[in-house]
């Protein structure tokens, strides 16, 4: 009996309303790329999972989802990671991976991929992708700011620092700048003040716009980056879209998974005008 194959989708999560509809996006150009294979979703940050227990939305964690999946008769499964970095929920994601892996009698075989920002061949492609999908081209004394997340997580901060050496041999007026972490935002602000910035491109470099995009990044409040850029006497050009709200950057990630499953036939995704179509619903 030839095996049934599975992609599992692990992601931090999100609980603001509008913004998993990114997932839905990517679910549904997972569904064109793997017709009968199966797709499950979980969210690996425990404090999203239970905020939105609390609302009465019940989200699995990974190791539930594998279990569920086990349960259903799918015996080999890509774990797609989208996360940015191997950080804390990453290494969590692998520790639950590896642990499924060594149970007694377990007859499923799970694979895990890598974050985005951890392998630069995955990264140098998604951020091409990135700069493509700009409204206008970035001219002379122009720079795109990418803000991510961030972490306190070592080893998580190696990868931040090696993903922002990436972003300016890519093309040298991208700048990748952290909530949590080097470069935050005073230090990019002072290098676009020290390198006479006139206009930014600013956009979050998160899977989903959520809360953080809207308010910390693009927001009109004081603390926001939007804010200090301007104060700074630059035009900020807010671009705001999660990465899996990017085809080019989905098809990354549907390629990992590919190799993960070992398919060598690549498939189309969904165009842009086809968004949203040939999806089952994701399951939770």
């Amino acid at each position: 009996m030839s095996p049934r194959k599975g992609i599992l989708f692990a992601v931090p999560g999100t609980t603001c309303p509008g913004a998993g509809g990114a997932f839905e996006w990517i679910h549904s150009a997972a569904s064109r790329r793997f017709p009968g294979v199966e797709l499950r979703w979980a969210y690996t940050s425990s404090p999203v999972r239970r905020k939105l227990a609390a609302k009465g939305i019940e989200v699995k964690c990974p190791g539930e989802a594998l279990l569920a999946m086990q349960a259903d008769g799918v015996t080999q499964v890509a774990v797609v990671s989208l996360h940015l970095t191997d950080g804390m929920e990453y290494s969590e994601l692998a520790e639950t991976v590896a642990g499924f892996g060594g149970q007694a009698g377990n007859r499923m075989n799970v694979v895990l991929g890598h974050a985005l920002m951890a392998n630069e061949a995955d990264w140098c492609r998604a951020l091409s992708v990135l700069l493509a999908a700009l409204p206008d081209k970035p001219g002379d004394g122009e720079r795109v700011i990418l803000v991510a997340h961030g972490s306190t997580d070592p080893r998580a901060e190696k990868t931040l620092l090696a993903a922002a050496h990436v972003c300016r041999r890519v093309d040298s007026r991208l700048t990748l700048g952290m909530i949590l972490g080097t470069p935050g935002r005073e230090a990019v602000v002072r290098d676009c003040q020290a390198g006479g910035v006139k206009k930014v491109w600013l956009a979050p470099c998160m899977v989903v716009a959520g809360f953080t995009a809207q308010d910390d990044i693009a927001g009109s409040g004081e603390a926001s980056w939007a804010t200090a850029l301007k104060r700074a006497g630059m035009e900020v050009v807010p671009v705001i879209r999660g990465l899996g709200e990017i085809e080019g950057v989905v098809e990354v990630w549907l390629d990992q998974a590919a190799s993960l499953l070992g398919i060598s036939t690549l498939t189309p995704t969904l165009s842009p005008e086809g968004r949203g179509s040939g999806s089952k619903g994701m399951m939770l």
